[in-house]
């Protein structure tokens, strides 16, 4: 049983950059932080009582990500420990001290196959001064329109959400397809950047009200999500990823456009749109990852899809080499090849050739 520290273990606001015990949870940090005048960009679906370590093991990020990027953007060092209880360094305190092959990347949504957690450098943010958010609904052709002549005018926005109906509804907007935009910094600027918006998307999309709830309320539906499977689109065709998987299926969609992330929602016990989901979107170059489901879907199909054969090697080294005992019943791979790692999947290696 590995024991995770808790709590700001050091903590360099003048710097921007502390140090947290994986055992810590999100709301822990947030106080902490809070106190010192400063904050981590990191708003992954779920509750805040989720600790640091299980959040950086998933490597999903959230709505912010848009703008601030995923946790492994969150992070310029940590600890984590690897096969046979070694204790493993990797990064620094400071951007400028990471060099090499940075194993944090690895190990950050590692899903714990690779190692660990025990402690991370973070990167910090100042606190803004103000927090805005408006929405526009409409059809998802008009959004999408709407956020690629965002894109284009280079909006910086914090987040820029767009959401399928019933999630809308759900957290507390309309039922129809929504974009959520949020800025943060001075009241000046936030205003302004939200007002830039309104002028790009146009008479088009229909301005709704919403209140800043929004967000901690996306955090706990899209949390509660039986099935969610993360797709990594090309951005410019986040609109067609979302098609996508509802054509599959997907009850409910939300999509973070700058990133060309698409998350979609599946009933439990859902390996076979998810596989198809797989499957269909790797003709295009974009990768699904299992983000939550069932243990019975979970080992139908993986947590990722299947790799070349270069990348796929690699991987088994880095996992050989570095995970703890106990990570080989992590089902890792796609399709129910590889099973969840044991004795059966040493074997079956050897002679599976991914096709995806």
């Amino acid at each position: 049983m590995i024991a995770a520290p808790r709590g700001v273990l050091r903590l360099d606001a003048a710097d921007l950059v502390a140090t947290a015990g994986a055992g810590s949870t999100l709301a822990e940090l947030d106080d902490a932080l809070a106190a010192a005048g400063v904050w981590v960009a990191l708003d992954p679906a779920g509750p805040r009582t989720r600790t640091l370590g299980a959040v950086l093991g998933r490597g999903a990020g959230g709505p912010l990500a848009a703008f601030y990027g995923p946790p492994r953007d969150q992070v310029v060092g940590l600890t984590f420990v690897a096969g046979g209880g070694t204790s493993v360094h990797t990064g620094g305190r400071v951007v400028k001290n990471v060099a090499g092959f940075d194993l944090a990347k690895l190990i950050i949504g590692g899903h714990g196959a690779f190692g660990f957690v025990t402690e991370a450098h973070l990167r910090l943010r100042a606190r803004p001064e103000a927090d805005r958010t408006r929405a526009w609904a409409g059809t998802l052709e008009a959004l999408g329109a709407a956020t690629e002549r965002l894109m284009t005018r280079g909006a910086m926005l914090a987040s820029c959400e767009v959401v399928s109906p019933t999630l809308a509804a759900a957290i507390g907007g309309e039922a129809r397809w929504m974009l959520l935009a949020r800025a943060l910094g001075t009241a000046a600027g936030a205003d302004e950047e939200l007002d830039a918006a309104r002028v790009v998307i146009g008479p088009a999309c229909d301005e709704v009200a919403i209140g800043p709830a929004v967000w901690p309320a996306w955090r706990d539906v899209v949390g509660a999500w039986p099935t969610l499977a993360r797709v990594g689109a090309d951005p410019a065709d986040w609109a067609g990823a979302a098609r996508l998987a509802a054509a599959l299926g997907a009850t409910a969609i939300s999509a973070t456009v700058p990133r060309g992330v698409v998350r979609a929602r599946f009933e439990a016990r859902a390996a076979e749109p998810v596989r198809a989901l797989r499957a269909r979107a790797a003709r295009r170059g974009w990768p699904t990852t299992l983000e939550r489901a069932d243990a019975a879907t979970l080992e139908a199909v993986g947590i990722w899809g299947a790799m070349n054969e270069g990348v796929l090697r690699l991987a088994m080294r880095l996992r050989d080499a570095l995970g703890p005992e106990g990570t080989q019943g992590i089902p890792l791979w796609t399709d129910g090849k590889w099973g969840s790692g044991g004795v059966g999947e040493r074997a079956a290696r050897a002679r599976h050739n991914p096709t995806n």
